[in-house]
């Protein structure tokens, strides 16, 4: 539709910021600075959220049963 080239690039990087030993070479085809251990902090700061945002739910709603 747009005529645009575009290109995969698998570069993961796991919830708890585990990475593949291909990572390093994959990212280097992405042009600007990238810092790995920045990349691994933001994976595993998402993760905790997530489970804050999970555990906190669960505890309120326990709470609310045992008042109930």
């Amino acid at each position: 539709m747009w005529n645009v080239k575009t290109k995969v690039i698998p570069a993961i990087i796991g919830a708890t910021g585990t990475i593949s030993k291909s990572f390093r070479k994959y990212v280097s085809n992405i042009p600007g600075k990238h810092e790995v251990k920045e990349r691994q902090k933001t994976a595993i700061l998402g993760t905790a959220h997530i489970l804050r945002k999970v555990l906190c739910k669960s505890t309120i709603d326990s709470t609310l049963k045992l008042t109930i």
